[in-house]
């Protein structure tokens, strides 16, 4: 069953000229050739069904271009085929079957499955022989914890996530080479954006052209990611609480959240409540920001802000009678600002801005995201609150990101930036 299990999961190994699926190009493709390339284990982390298995079949599919393909190993982890055979066994059964040559390329999906597995990779990486060892995983915590045990110096890590705006624009076809571009096709922008906030950047969702099938494919990633990496990860004894607490921080995303206050709201104590954060956090479902201040303890007085990995799954899942945008907005603002560094929210007894990005030691923007700001009494509330924290962080520059205003407003000596979200968010 175990060779048979290999020989389904590496046609190549037996079709001749053997090709594998078109599989659209991201830019993850291009970010981690440099990784791939060298010795180290390689480890492509994020959230389920967010692109980590194409991204390995985009390597294989190179690779089949320069070596024998019986130099190619790759496991899908989450096959029951391999449910009590060890990485060992499996390697075993690819050496019987294929007699590699030395030089071997081994991709080990959803590796958190195996137990021990770290111990196992280090030794091959340990070993003379010339291997290069790609992994993936749907948990952070498993990765940071036994990366930073056996692995520590042996490894690169690469985050996948659902597919950012212009990556979303790519899969519709949709290319702008110069601004000139840009603002002629700022129509069919700005409707691929609200397709993209009420849809989110699932890629197989992206490529599905039925709206209620989208929802349901969503939908379904939900209770895989709840069933499969957290259910059957930790010891979780209030599943059903569990679940009501994901609905509701999916339906609250991008507001202020508490262990306590949602202790109440889902019967549970304060301590359990904050262990079934964690979990959700681990497996990228959600992401957790806390207020900013020069204190550490101070920081951890505040409530946390709330955001989702998708907006697609807040709409599908979340529970809503009515549009919100606004939130909708906010979240795919933060989406981008957490891939350019550690994200913070401010507020005092009278204002509250909703993004801090720290680069290094500095604090390098800060910005409110609002989508309608045409109403002049909200105009004056982002305003006001955004000067009072360039005034606390002594700062001459602020953003507002709107839906649709842009320009430059200057008051005093302070310069208030807005920006329109697509334009932002093709930066």
């Amino acid at each position: 069953m175990l060779k048979e299990g290999l020989t389904f999961w590496n046609p190549w190994w037996t079709e001749k000229d053997y090709k594998i699926k078109d599989i659209k190009e991201r830019q993850s493709n291009i970010d981690i050739q440099p990784l791939f390339d060298r010795k180290e284990v390689l480890a492509l982390t994020g959230v389920r069904r967010s692109g980590k298995t194409s991204l390995m079949h985009l390597i294989v599919k190179d690779l089949l271009q320069k070596v024998e393909p019986k130099q190619i190993m790759y496991v899908n982890l989450e096959d029951p085929t391999f449910e009590r055979a060890t990485l060992e066994e499996i390697y075993r059964g690819f050496e019987e079957l294929m007699l590699p040559d030395d030089g071997q390329y081994l991709f080990l999906d959803e590796i958190q499955n195996k137990e021990e597995w770290e111990k196992w990779v280090k030794k091959m990486y340990d070993s003379r022989k010339k291997v290069k060892i790609t992994i993936t995983g749907s948990n952070s915590s498993l990765l940071k914890s036994e990366f930073s045990t056996y692995l520590a110096g042996r490894n690169l890590t690469h985050e996948v996530f659902p597919l950012s705006f212009p990556e979303h624009l790519a899969f519709n076809g949709v290319t702008v080479k110069n601004e000139a571009e840009l603002l002629i096709s700022r129509s069919v922008i700005n409707h691929h954006l609200e397709s993209y906030m009420k849809f989110g950047g699932y890629p197989e969702v992206v490529l599905e052209d039925d709206e209620k099938m989208k929802f349901t494919l969503l939908k379904e990633y939900f209770s895989a990611i709840l069933s499969r990496d957290v259910l059957a990860r930790y010891d979780v004894k209030e599943r059903a609480k569990l679940e009501k607490l994901a609905v509701y921080l999916l339906t609250n995303s991008s507001g202020e959240i508490s262990a306590k206050s949602l202790s109440k709201i889902v019967d549970l104590n304060i301590k359990t409540v904050q262990e079934y954060l964690e979990h959700l956090e681990s497996v990228y479902l959600f992401f957790f920001v806390n207020h900013f201040s020069y204190s550490l303890k101070a920081q951890f007085t505040y409530p946390r802000k709330v955001y989702c990995v998708d907006t697609g799954m807040k709409n599908a899942v979340g529970f809503s009678f009515s549009k919100d945008d606004g939130h909708l907005m906010e979240n795919l603002v933060y989406l981008k600002l957490r891939k350019m560094g550690d994200v913070y929210y401010w507020k005092d007894r009278d204002d509250d801005i909703d993004f801090v990005l720290k680069q290094g030691k500095t604090i390098s923007q800060l910005i409110q995201s609002c989508y309608d700001v045409k109403d002049e009494k909200t105009k004056k509330r982002e305003i006001k609150s955004l000067l009072k924290a360039m005034e606390h962080f002594k700062m001459k520059d602020g953003t507002i990101i709107t839906w649709d205003r842009e320009g430059l407003e200057q008051i005093d000596d302070k310069n208030i930036h807005y920006k329109t979200l697509w334009k932002w968010l093709l930066e």
